[in-house]
C-alpha cells in the first residue's frame, strides 16, 4: 500500500490508565477514561471509537460503556511515553520528531521538503512553538474545535497529499476546569466526527488517533503519567487488530516517516507500525 496521506487526531489529555513509572509522577491510580466513565455512568457512548478498537486496548479491564468489540475496524494499542518531562509540548515533540540520517527534526517539514509532488503538512491547532517553527507547514490557527473540524474535513476531502494533524482543544481545557459533563460531550462530538472523517477518507489513507498527553481531573497533579491510546485505520484494511504496547509516542512519526518514504536512521528512538497495518 502506498499510503498518500496520514491524518493525525491528537484527543490531548486522554490517558487510559497509570503509566509503569506513574510512582515517579505522583499518578499512582490515575485514570482520565476510565474515570470519567465510572463518573457518567451509562452515558459514555462513543461508537466509532468503540468499532475502532478504542474498548479493545482495555482488554481485561473495560471501561465501563466501551467494551471490547469482536471485529474492530481498526489497529490498537497504548503508548508509554519514553521522555521524562511528560508535558504537553513534550509529547507533541516526541511524536512528531524522528532521526534522519543527521540529526533529529520533525517529520513535518521533510513531508514537504522532499516530496516528488506537490505535499501539504496542515498543522490545525492553537499556538504550539513546535509546530510554529516548522517552516514549511501550514498552520491553521484555531481556538475552537468546531473551527478545527470544519478545517479538518475541508482537507480531507481535498486530494492533496501530505500529513494533517489536528488537536481537540477542548479535551484539555475541560480536563483543566474539572468539567467532567464537558469532557463527556466533547468525546462524544469528536467521536461523530472522527465517523465523519471515516466517510471522507480514501483508501490511500492511513488516520492515527492518539493522545501526547494525559491529564486525570480526579488527580492532584496535572498532567498525569498514563499510558496513551493508540488506533491506526485505513479503508483498504479493516481486520483490525493490537498493536501491542509501543514504548514511545516517536513510534508514530516513524510511522509517517516510513510511509512518505523518508530516509530515518536505525538509532531513532521510534520504530514504525506501518507493515503491522498492511500484512
Amino acid at each position: 500500500m502506498d499510503f498518500q496521506r496520514v491524518i493525525v487526531i491528537d484527543l490531548a489529555s486522554l490517558g487510559i490508565g497509570e503509566a509503569s513509572d506513574a510512582n515517579r509522577y505522583h499518578s499512582i491510580g490515575t485514570d482520565t477514561l476510565g474515570h470519567v466513565a465510572i463518573r457518567v455512568g451509562n452515558r459514555l457512548k462513543l461508537p466509532t471509537l468503540g468499532r475502532l478498537g478504542l474498548g479493545n486496548i482495555r482488554f481485561g479491564n473495560p471501561v465501563n460503556g466501551l467494551p471490547p468489540v469482536d471485529q474492530p475496524l481498526g489497529f490498537y494499542g497504548k503508548i508509554h511515553l519514553e521522555g521524562l518531562s511528560n508535558s504537553p509540548e513534550g509529547g507533541i515533540r516526541e511524536m512528531l520528531d524522528y532521526q534522519d540520517g543527521i540529526r533529529v527534526t520533525s517529520v513535518i517539514d521533510p513531508i514537504v521538503k522532499y516530496s516528488d509532488d506537490y505535499a501539504r503538512s496542515i498543522m490545525i491547532t492553537d499556538y504550539k512553538s513546535y509546530i510554529s517553527n516548522q517552516n514549511l507547514a501550514d498552520i491553521v490557527a484555531v481556538n475552537k474545535d468546531s473551527l478545527a473540524f470544519q478545517t479538518l474535513h475541508h482537507e480531507v476531502i481535498s486530494p492533496v497529499k501530505g500529513l494533517i494533524y489536528m488537536s481537540v482543544q477542548g479535551l484539555p481545557r475541560a480536563a483543566e476546569n474539572g468539567s467532567v459533563d464537558q469532557y463527556l460531550e466533547i468525546l462524544r462530538e469528536t467521536d461523530q466526527h472522527i465517523a465523519q472523517v471515516i466517510n471522507e477518507m480514501s483508501r490511500t489513507d492511513l488516520l492515527i488517533i492518539t493522545a501526547t498527553f494525559a491529564n486525570d481531573m480526579t488527580a492532584a497533579v496535572s498532567p498525569t503519567r498514563e499510558y496513551l491510546p493508540l488506533i491506526a485505520y485505513t479503508p483498504s484494511n479493516e481486520d483490525g487488530r493490537a498493536l501491542g504496547i509501543r514504548h514511545s509516542l516517536a513510534d508514530i512519526g516513524a510511522t509517517i516517516a516510513e510511509a512518505f518514504s523518508l530516509s530515518y536512521s536505525k538509532e531513532s528512538v521510534g520504530h514504525s507500525f506501518l507493515g503491522e497495518l498492511l500484512s
